[in-house]
Formats: structure tokens, sequence, C-alpha cells
């Protein structure tokens, strides 16, 4: 791996570290306030024909959306899959699964998803929220992608949101910074390989790009984190 990538993946394993300790689920004021509406209403498309779903949610975090898909599912024998990079995040979904009173329906696993094994034709819905922008290289970015779409029943559906795009700026200059993060995929581009990796078999569903900016305190000072956030969701062809 280049002096890039191990620059940029200590960089965001060091930030979201402090962040999960300095802040908690659900806190208002910070990312981690709720669940992305995207993936609830994703979620919903699937709930109004089949209630019993298996749920594979990469990037998982602290269980932003895990916990919230969670108690939507609570009482119909649905499983969902949890995936991090981070032992801290997965602790701490961990905590807040049973403090939720959702940990039956959920496994924490700690993983790199680059790495990470998809069983086959397994899952109704997986989501990939803000994590496939911290993969290696496009080669690993089409690698896991392969392992999504193999992994899904007929019917099931994918939410995918990406960082693309990405500046960063000192604040309060707006001096620019060397964005470090690993996959840096400009808009358009990362928008026409997922249309052209979802053409067969796959109905695309919502195709849009938010425009974001987000304060963090990643580096020595303030900086603001801006991004074209793409969200893309398909379903496997019936």
């Amino acid at each position: 791996m280049s002096k890039e990538f191990k620059e940029a993946r200590e960089m965001e394993e060091t930030y979201h570290r402090k962040f999960y300790q300095e802040h908690d689920l659900y806190e208002e004021g910070t990312w981690m306030a709720g669940p992305m509406p995207i993936v609830m209403e994703t979620l919903h498309r699937l709930t109004e024909y089949k209630n019993k779903l298996t749920v594979l949610d990469l990037g998982a975090g602290a269980g932003r959306n895990t916990i919230a898909m969670a108690e939507k599912l609570r009482d119909t024998g649905s499983r969902i899959v949890a995936v991090d990079l981070l032992e801290e995040a997965v602790s701490s979904l961990v905590h807040h699964a049973k403090k939720y009173k959702v940990d039956h329906l959920i496994t924490a696993e700690q993983g790199d998803i680059e790495h990470y094994e998809i069983e086959p034709n397994h899952y109704d819905y997986i989501a990939a929220c803000s994590c496939l922008e911290h993969v290696s290289s496009e080669k690993a970015l089409h690698q896991v992608i392969d392992q999504m779409q193999a992994g899904t029943k007929i019917g099931g559906i994918h939410l995918i949101t990406m960082s693309t795009s990405v500046e960063e700026v000192k604040l309060p200059d707006h001096e620019s910074v060397k964005p470090l993060i690993e996959l840096n995929l400009p808009t358009q581009y990362a928008e026409d390989l997922l249309t052209h990796r979802y053409h067969n078999d796959w109905d695309i569903l919502l195709t849009e790009r938010v425009t974001q900016a987000i304060p963090e305190h990643k580096y020595d000072e303030p900086t603001e984190f801006r991004c074209q956030l793409l969200r893309f969701a398909a379903r496997k062809r019936i």
C-alpha cells in the first residue's frame, strides 16, 4: 500500500477513535445525531413487501444506522450484521445495541471491508455508507462491489453513500489543505462507475448528489470537510 494511503488511513482511524471517545451515539449537533434518512427510506422499500430481512451494514461505526434499522425491524425475526474497522466502534455499537434493547438482532464484527468476506446470496439489504471511499484503490472498490453484488438475494437492495470530490480547508481562513482520504474520486467519475457496475441485472432506484460541509478536528487546527456526497441505490433484478 502507498505511503499516501497509510497516512490517510492512520489519520481517519485517529479522528474516529477520538470522536467516539468524546461523543455519544445520537448526540445532538454531531454527524451521529441520527440515522441517515436515505438508509431508512431505502429499508422501507423492502419492508413494504417483506418483513423478515437479513441486513449487512458496512462501515457501521458506532451504529447510527444499525440501531435505527434494528429498532424498525425489532419484532420481525430479522438479522443485521454490522462491520467496522475500529474495535472502539464495534464496542460502542454492542453497548448501544444493548442499551436500545436490539442486541438480539445484531451481530457486530470488526473487519476491514476491503477484505471482509460476504456470504453469497445471503442479504436482502446491504448499506455501505461513507465507507467505500476508504478502500485502498479503485481496483479494491470494484472487488468490494463484486462481493456485495454476489452476496445479495434476488430483489435485494444496495444503498451506497460515498464522499466524492473531497476538499478540506482550514478554519477560519479557508486555506486549502491536502485532503487525507484514501480514495478521492471525482463525483461524475464515481457516479458513472456505479451506474456501469449496476447496469446488468440491477434496477437503479436512486442517483443523487448532496453538497456537504462538515467542521472537523482532524488536524492540528480546525478544518472543514467539503464534498459531494453521492447517494446511490439499486435493486437486484427479479
